[in-house]
């Protein structure tokens, strides 16, 4: 027969072990609960970016972009265009990388705290993203940044929101994903640019024949000067030829019927004619781009140019198409105002200041 301490000192052992037990699964319990909000946000790998077929991203104020692969790119289905594939390749990393930190609200009422309410309505702070890929749809909803590295998602049709990083921000805005790039000729290839502006006389940049002038000679010279007239700025020329130096895009529609109002032809040295037509519309200012070559070389580029380039229309800068069909007065001194009597020397109106080119060299 036990004797009572030894009863009490089995059902002290018992109670020990029957803690550990419960203590052991609170524990597994915890460890399961933190490996599901630290997990992937989305069954989406690497090795599966290359299924990827397209992509779409809303907001609830009706703005949108399809995003959809090609054969060899992809394109913003809004524009028709080729799209920065750089950039749609750098969303879909941050996808498949999406990681969920800590787990949040799963109460619809809580979403608009953090932004991720469906993307319905004027006043819905979310966006939408979904992703065709193996023949399934993958959603996710995008709410408010948390930091500088942390954004509140929600995945489409769970109710369970969670803070993952990295941060995203796509935009809904089919002109942030456009191939910005128009073209890009070095003012060293450029040898000849004549310009029609909208308003004013045409004029003619020519590069100087090499040791013409000496070393401090000008790389281009402008004709005609008007007489009694000469360069504001000795560099002008020079910017001017530089004008289609990484030349991007804002925006880009389908040619339509709107007239051209100026002109300006590059010729390079290697045997490109390059024609741009300025038009404006209301206050967009675009540009149309004809390209020709005069050597077996030059022609097999140009038909590559035009392969990218014919049958659009490109909306640049203002800035940019100013300084693309700036008129010649822009380049010149100003004139000389008749001095009034009893005043110390000639006077210069304040709008006729010769306007700084915004690339190019520039004197001092």
């Amino acid at each position: 027969m036990m004797r009572p301490v030894q009863v009490l000192c089995l059902i002290g052992a018992g109670g020990v072990l029957v803690g550990a037990g419960l203590w052991l699964v609170s524990r597994q319990g915890a460890s399961s609960t933190a490996d599901d909000a630290q997990g992937p946000v989305l069954s989406l790998r690497q090795s599966d970016l290359n299924t990827v077929t397209r992509v779409r991203i809303f907001k609830g104020d009706g703005s949108h972009t399809t995003l959809s692969r090609e054969a060899t790119h992809w394109l913003v289905t809004e524009r028709g265009y080729p799209a920065d594939s750089g950039q749609v390749r750098r969303l879909l990393l941050d996808l498949s990388a999406l990681k969920a930190e800590e787990q949040k609200t799963a109460d619809p009422a809580l979403y608009t705290k953090l932004g991720v309410e469906e993307p319905k309505g004027f006043q819905a702070a979310s966006t939408g993203l979904e992703l065709d890929i193996n023949g399934k749809t993958l959603g996710l909803i995008i709410g408010r940044s948390s930091g500088t590295d942390s954004v509140y998602v929600r995945v489409a049709g769970q109710a369970r929101s969670v803070l993952a990083t990295p941060q995203l921000a796509p935009d809904a805005d089919p002109r942030h994903w456009l191939d910005r790039s128009v073209l890009d000729i070095a003012p060293e290839r450029v040898s000849e640019v004549e310009l029609k502006p909208q308003g004013g006389p045409e004029y003619t940049i020519r590069r100087s024949a090499p040791g013409g002038g000496g070393a401090a000679a000008p790389d281009f010279a402008l004709t005609p000067i008007p007489k009694g007239r000469e360069l504001g700025d000795p560099a002008a020329p020079a910017a001017q030829a530089g004008a289609l130096a990484g030349l991007q895009l804002d925006d880009v529609r389908k040619a339509g019927t709107v007239a051209a109002v100026a002109q300006a032809t590059f010729v390079t040295s290697d045997g490109l004619t390059l024609v741009l037509s300025g038009i404006q519309d209301a206050e967009q200012r675009y540009l149309t781009i004809a390209v020709s070559g005069s050597s077996p070389t030059a022609q097999a580029q140009a038909r590559e140019l035009n392969a990218r380039l014919a049958g659009w229309e490109f909306e640049l800068p203002g800035y940019r198409y100013d300084a693309l069909f700036r008129p010649l007065e822009q380049l010149l001194k100003p004139k000389a105002v008749a001095t009034p009597a009893g005043s110390s020397g000639p006077t210069r109106s304040p709008a006729d200041a010769p306007a700084r080119l915004p690339f190019g060299p520039q004197s001092h």
